[in-house]
């Protein structure tokens, strides 16, 4: 009788969180009805219509079709008109911040070569749809490197969930090369737990498509690498290889442009006023400072970690950390598009949530208090949409931005939760020593 009990009421958290994740859907599709949304709409959730891959698809296109140089005035005057309908003068009142330049490492321009000879609307959908496809790959390469074991409705409400989160739907709206990126991760993490360690290498290196989101996690495989450099040491040979290939055939396209590419990031981060998440909410000192510290606790914790094997949970853990951190203190643009880096945080949370639960009183507190905050967002999405269906209700126009202004502490519940993993994760967990399988290798029959 107790165990039917648990399965249904387990049942009901299911159906709830799956209510929770329609909410999200039906509250983004009536978010441009709340007064004030407009303002946000484009920084937050929607896009312009172009996009932020219009600018990386012209001026592959001018690179490949018309040998014009892609970070060069002119293609950025091009593209300027394009988005805003006139060229942006910095000295000119009201003009807009954002340059919309060609920021990105050259070899981006291999991944959108197939597409420079379709029309922009053309690639618009076929990116939307291969993004989505990206992000849903990217939560199964995660569940199986972590090993999450879930019933069929679990596992459909986690892919709802994740799906229809804001930094995805954010993501896909914008058409954000962010999406890749995470894939890329996921998919180094998964081949490193599967023992391929030079493709693990490779997906790596094709993340540095934006160097600004794998700096850390490419840090912390390089030190996992130094704990075992005899074993370990073709990852880095498979990174060092495939990130030589992409520099070198780039550069015999566009002579010069890994010299002048550092200008045009630090050009970038001025013009889009990146800034880390930390910023937003603290003072510049104080930001800082809390930054340096959780980056030194960080870089302990992983050198504590390096010779730990790629199927032990802390090897994921300890890339966990890495990837959370680079969201909170990596200087960049405040929306929270970037937060599907913390997918692995999460899994890790879902995986290891007995141990939490049955640590102490004090684990269990602050364990539900961290996942209520986690889910805030869809909880306040719900209401928003409960009351969206009320006509006139007040409290739509009061609370219509909320959820989207709540989703970006989203990362500090999630370093919340993997500190106190940390802390009840035994290091003798059975986990440790069992090997993941090869999620690489078509099974033989």
């Amino acid at each position: 009788m107790a165990t039917t009990r648990w399965l249904s009421t387990n049942q009901a958290r299911l159906y709830f969180l799956l209510l929770c994740s329609a909410s999200m859907c039906f509250y983004r599709s009536h978010l441009p009805l709340v007064p004030g949304a407009a303002a946000m709409s484009s920084s937050l959730v929607r896009a312009k219509g172009l996009t932020d891959l219009y600018p990386r698809w012209y001026g592959s296109r001018e690179l490949l079709l018309h040998h014009r140089d892609p970070y060069g005035a002119d293609v950025t005057r091009e593209i300027q008109i394009a988005y805003y309908g006139k060229e942006l003068r910095p000295s000119r009142a009201g003009d807009a911040t954002d340059e919309q330049r060609f920021a990105y490492p050259l070899y981006v321009v291999f991944f959108l070569a197939p597409t420079i000879k379709m029309q922009f609307d053309t690639v618009r959908v076929v990116f939307w749809w291969l993004l989505a496809a990206v992000a849903a790959l990217s939560l199964a390469l995660w569940l199986s490197a972590i090993r999450v074991q879930l019933s069929k409705l679990a596992l459909a409400t986690l892919f709802a969930m994740v799906l229809t989160s804001i930094p995805v739907a954010q993501g896909l709206s914008l058409l954000q090369l962010g999406l890749l990126v995470s894939c890329f991760l996921a998919g180094a993490g998964a081949a490193a737990v599967s023992g391929h360690l030079f493709l693990a290498g490779m997906l790596l290196a094709l993340a540095t498509i934006k160097p600004q989101l794998s700096i850390l996690a490419i840090a912390w495989f390089v030190l996992w690498v130094s704990g075992n450099w005899r074993q370990r040491r073709s990852l880095l040979w498979g990174f060092a290889a495939t990130l030589a290939v992409l520099i070198f055939a780039s550069e015999w396209l566009l002579p010069g442009w890994v010299v002048r590419y550092p200008s045009a990031l630090i050009a970038y981060a001025k013009y889009t006023g990146a800034t880390s998440l930390l910023a937003v909410f603290l003072p510049s000192i104080l930001g800082r400072l809390i930054a340096s510290i959780g980056l030194i606790a960080a870089a302990m914790f992983c050198w504590r970690m390096r010779q730990q094997p790629a199927h032990s949970p802390w090897f994921i853990l300890a890339f966990a950390v890495a990837l959370s951190l680079t969201v909170t203190v990596i200087p960049a643009v405040v929306p929270p598009y970037n937060h599907v880096l913390l997918l692995p945080a999460v899994l890790l949370i879902i995986r290891h949530w007995k141990e939490v639960w049955s640590k102490d009183l004090v684990s269990r507190i602050a364990g539900a208090f961290l996942c209520g905050l986690a889910l805030l967002p869809w909880l306040l999405a719900l209401v928003v949409a409960t009351a969206l269906l009320i006509p006139r209700h007040a409290s739509a126009v009061k609370m219509g931005l909320v959820p989207l202004y709540v989703s970006l502490e989203l990362p500090f519940a999630v370093l919340g939760l993997l500190i106190l993993l940390i802390r009840v994760l035994p290091t003798n967990s059975p986990a440790a020593v069992t090997p993941r399988p090869d999620i690489f290798r078509t099974a033989k029959t």
